[in-house]
């Protein structure tokens, strides 16, 4: 996905280096055929492709430019399943690389028969990108794929080889959306000293004007208004891509006098990367002083200029002070990441590999794509106080409603709500009512 550049000199650069943050929208899947390929290897376990006595080969998919970190992370934890002989049948994976779809479906369903066909991989892993055109392909050749669900192939429950440690993130519609931003808002009033929370504040929501923008401005008003917050503007107002948008005063102006003429307590901003800091840093320049909010700007290079922005993310991240994090920053810090690199992509390749590894060992040592399928398709990922518990099957349909909100105070992101898991929302009728995860899945 393209972002939407401003006439700011520097901007366009920090948007660029933002965009590996972008993930919550985009999506396709598609093509056929079916069968398994024999490795052939002596001592191989022969008829199931890329699975022999003493390895088991796995590769990763997406686009390069913005997911950089997320094989190097992979690996870092495949390095330590592998040392500490966490795998059954004394198996180690052999990673053999990351394959670079370009962000583009086409060069994504290449690759991925790339990797099937040619390299004769077991398993894709890390999977991380919006353009999983593949995603077909690979179930219907009972290749599993393990990663981060942001891309349609990860919201099928007929994809029964696909599996997101986040669960499902872009149903088509959504009808199980999390109600975990509203709540992370009012976690952080509470923090702060509100004993009512957000009960009471008023929201604005803004959002791109395409299907995709007016969907999840009307989940984050559903969202905000299940914990009391009173929506006083509600508006897919911002331009979509490819359009270029010059001069964002016009939005500010708005959001700044939304509430009676005044500004509100709390802007969402439910944009992509470049409207998302474009709207950001003139809301900022504009005085705004209340709670401003995006789920994108998650990354080191606005730290400093982000000073007061509340990022929600989806899983915990390096700040968290969970002893489980600490453990993955280690694992991370020795695979060659520094912990100031240390990102959602790294995160999310870390995630998938952690998610693999927990689902072979719970398979055994009689490893087929059938036995994995049938593990995955019943099995809850979960690293305590970091990410999920992500319950399969529910989260074929449903990501797991869970994060933490982080909130940059100029010179590092600190955790303004723990990481914690509340309700989902689903309609009935014309109104969104709070079910609960996994039970609420039908």
């Amino acid at each position: 996905m393209r972002p939407i550049q401003s006439n700011e000199n520097n901007e366009g650069g920090i948007v660029r280096r933002l965009r590996n943050a972008a993930v919550a929208a985009v999506a396709v899947g598609a093509i056929a055929l079916s069968g398994v390929a024999g490795t052939g290897t002596a001592g191989a376990q022969s008829s199931v492709r890329g699975v022999t006595s003493t390895e088991i080969k796995v590769g990763g998919l997406g686009p390069l430019a913005n997911f950089a970190a997320a094989g190097p992370a992979a690996k870092a934890r495949f390095d330590v399943a592998n040392k500490n002989g966490e795998i059954p049948g004394g198996r180690k994976i052999n990673y053999i690389g990351w394959s670079d779809d370009k962000s583009l479906p086409d060069t994504n369903l290449t690759e991925t028969r790339t990797l099937v066909d040619q390299q004769q991989v077991f398993a894709v892993v890390p999977a991380i990108t919006p353009a999983f055109q593949g995603g077909t392909y690979l179930n219907q050749q009972k290749v599993p794929a393990v990663g981060w669900g942001v891309s349609a192939p990860f919201c099928d429950p007929t994809n029964k080889y696909i599996f997101g440690f986040t669960g499902c993130l872009v149903p088509n519609p959504p009808v199980y959306p999390g109600n975990t931003w509203g709540e992370l808002v009012d976690a952080q009033f509470k923090a702060q000293g509100v004993k009512t929370g957000a009960k009471g504040k008023t929201a604005a929501v803004i959002s791109e004007n395409n299907d995709g923008g007016k969907t999840g401005n009307e989940v984050i008003v559903a969202t905000a208004e299940a914990v009391g917050m009173k929506i006083v503007y509600a508006e897919a107002s911002v331009p979509a891509a490819p359009a270029v948008i010059s001069d964002y005063t016009p939005f500010v102006q708005a959001l700044m006098a939304s509430n009676g003429g005044q500004p509100p307590d709390v802007i969402f901003i439910v944009t992509s990367s470049g409207p998302v800091f474009g709207l950001s840093r003139a809301l900022t320049q504009a005085g705004f002083k209340g709670v401003s909010t995006n789920a994108v700007l998650y990354a080191p290079q606005v730290i400093s200029l982000g000073t007061g922005w509340s990022v929600f993310t989806g899983f915990a991240t390096p700040e968290s002070p969970a002893p489980e994090m600490k453990t993955v920053v280690a694992t991370l810090n020795a695979g060659g990441i520094a912990t100031a690199d240390i990102g959602q992509p790294a995160l999310a390749g870390y995630f998938a590999a952690d998610q693999f590894i927990a689902i072979l060992k719970k398979v055994g040592k009689n490893l087929t794509p059938e036995r994995f399928s049938k593990v995955a398709s019943n099995f809850t990922y979960e690293v305590k106080d970091v990410i999920g518990p992500t319950v399969y099957p529910a989260s074929f349909k449903a990501g797991a409603p869970c994060g933490q909100m982080v909130t940059s105070n100029g010179t590092a992101f600190v955790v303004t709500s723990p990481y914690a898991c509340f309700d989902l929302l689903t309609k009935k009728g014309t109104k969104w009512v709070q079910v609960p995860y996994p039970q609420g899945v039908k």
